[in-house]
C-alpha cells in the first residue's frame, strides 16, 4: 500500500506531464464548479463507495484525491488502499494550496 502526500508544485508537475491516469475532487458539486485542478473528475466523499465498479478499473493505475483542506483525501487514500488500489497520491493541505490556475 503506497499512499504519497504531495505539495502543490510537485503535483503541479506531474499534472502538466500526464502523470496522473485519474484526478479525483472530493469537495461537493458546488466547489468543484467554482475552480478544480486540470483533468479533475468531481466525485464527492460520500459518492466515493457508489462510484467503486468505476474506480475498479483505475485499480493498478495512478490516482490523485483531492479536498478542500487535504484530511478527507487522505482518508479516501486509506480506504481505497485497504480495497487494493496501489499508486494513490493526495494534495498536501488540499486545494486551499495550489496557487496554480484551475480549470471552469
Amino acid at each position: 500500500m503506497q499512499i504519497t502526500t504531495l505539495e502543490a508544485s510537485k503535483i503541479k508537475y506531474m499534472i502538466d506531464n500526464n502523470q496522473f491516469d485519474l484526478i479525483i475532487d472530493l469537495r461537493n458539486e458546488e466547489n468543484y464548479s467554482k475552480g478544480h485542478l486540470p483533468g479533475a473528475i468531481n466525485i464527492p466523499i460520500n459518492e466515493i463507495t457508489d462510484n467503486m465498479a468505476f474506480l475498479e478499473a483505475y485499480k493498478n493505475k495512478s490516482i490523485m484525491l483531492y479536498c478542500g483542506i487535504g484530511s478527507q483525501s487522505k482518508s479516501v487514500c486509506k480506504v481505497l488502499a485497504l480495497n487494493g488500489f496501489q499508486q494513490l497520491y493526495s494534495l498536501f493541505r488540499g486545494i486551499k494550496e495550489y496557487k496554480y490556475e484551475l480549470q471552469l
